[in-house]
């Protein structure tokens, strides 16, 4: 059996990421392969000095009472991560970890072939060419390398890098990506075609998804809205929300309170079902947005207040499953807490979903045929 080794963003910290990867392992176990993620232990190290000094004024400022709720939020990062870290263990099959920097001799023959995505992979974090080098397989030989949606996470590429990134696309045979403004990226640098596809978590059947629910060990009943904010839960948002809240007799449980037990004792798979049962989900993130297409939920999109926006990827998946008015600025006046006119929020056409993934699930099929050559298992 064929061997597939998944070079990813790694870190028991975000759901996303985690929920990405199990639906690449998951999309290529499916294809007939053997297949594990390799862990980098650089991937939780940041080396750029600029940001190491940041975070050391960090430190000061937490250190003198400044910054209390960053401080917080920091404390408690350890045991949020060893919670998380149980549905590693529990469903991810990984390697030793490997430093990205120094490669053991005999990494490139483990595998048959190396596939880097999805999440932002290609956004160069750490401004460090070899981690570039890396997460573009630049150490691989180009008939090893694959690619499934991966995301850039940027406007344009950095002139730093613009060779490296150059030099790296082109070294494979077919690209692909998760947004549209990712293939013109490519496009423009490279004068390469790439082909759009659905997020991993897309693409693989939501009864793979069915399959691993967990029930949330402080879970209350099924009436309340799902609050998963990457930049805060506040403002008009929070205000509005809990006014309707009120309405509908409805609870609010928001995980990325650090005064409640949600932040720290939350796997993805509990992330998960929470979103399942929820009766509305308010969120800035993507991949909240995307399971609440695939379990046909309500929701309600919020800007990022941290200023990290979803941008071309939250587009991008409204305008390819044909979903419109899910913003929160285009809804808010429907948050006033009269029950005549909350429809529009409750109420989602998702007629079009099944069509949808059933052709972008193909779509994706022939692009790996070409990628195989039609030699994977079925």
């Amino acid at each position: 059996m064929k061997k597939v080794g998944i070079i990813t963003l790694y870190d028991d910290l975000n759901f996303g990421n985690k929920l990405q990867n199990y639906a690449v392992q998951t999309y290529f176990k499916n294809m007939g392969f053997c297949v594990a993620t390799v862990i980098d232990e650089l991937q939780i190290i940041d080396c750029d000095p600029i940001k190491v000094l940041k975070r050391a004024a960090h430190v000061v400022l937490q250190h003198i009472g400044f910054e209390k709720e960053q401080a917080k939020r920091k404390k408690m990062l350890f045991p949020r991560r060893s919670y998380m870290k149980g549905f590693s263990d529990e469903y991810l099959t990984t390697t030793f970890p490997i430093n990205y920097r120094h490669l053991p001799h005999d990494f490139v023959k483990q595998f048959d072939y190396f596939v880097t995505g999805s999440d932002q992979v290609w956004h160069g974090w750490k401004n460090d060419r070899h981690e570039l080098e890396y997460f573009l397989l630049m150490f691989a030989d180009p008939s090893q390398r694959l690619n499934i949606a991966p995301s850039f996470g940027f406007d344009e590429f950095p002139k730093k890098y613009l060779k490296t990134y150059k030099k790296g696309l082109e070294g494979f045979e077919y690209l692909s990506v998760r947004e549209e403004h990712g293939a013109e990226l490519i496009k423009e640098l490279t004068g390469k075609d790439a082909t759009i596809l659905l997020d991993p978590t897309m693409l693989i059947d939501t009864s793979e998804w069915l399959k691993i629910l967990k029930k949330p060990s402080q879970y209350v009943d099924d009436k309340y809205i799902f609050v998963y904010a990457l930049g805060g839960f506040k403002g008009e948002v929070k205000e509005k929300t809990c006014k309707l809240a009120d309405v509908f007799n409805l609870k609010v449980i928001d995980i990325m309170d650090t005064d409640s037990d949600y932040y720290i004792h939350t796997r993805p798979d509990e992330f998960l079902y929470w979103i399942y049962n929820a009766r509305l989900v308010v969120t800035d993130s993507f991949h909240a947005s995307v399971f609440s297409i695939l379990f046909n939920k309500p929701f309600v999109v919020i800007e990022r207040s941290d200023l990290k926006g979803m941008g071309s990827r939250i587009d991008t998946l409204f305008n390819k499953f044909g979903i419109m008015g899910r913003y929160f600025d285009e809804l808010k006046d429907s948050f006033d807490g009269v029950v005549e006119t909350c429809d529009r929020i409750f109420i989602v056409d998702y007629s079009d979903v099944p069509m949808v993934l059933e052709a972008e699930r193909k779509k994706a099929e022939r692009f790996y045929k070409k990628c195989f050559h039609e030699k994977y298992e079925k």
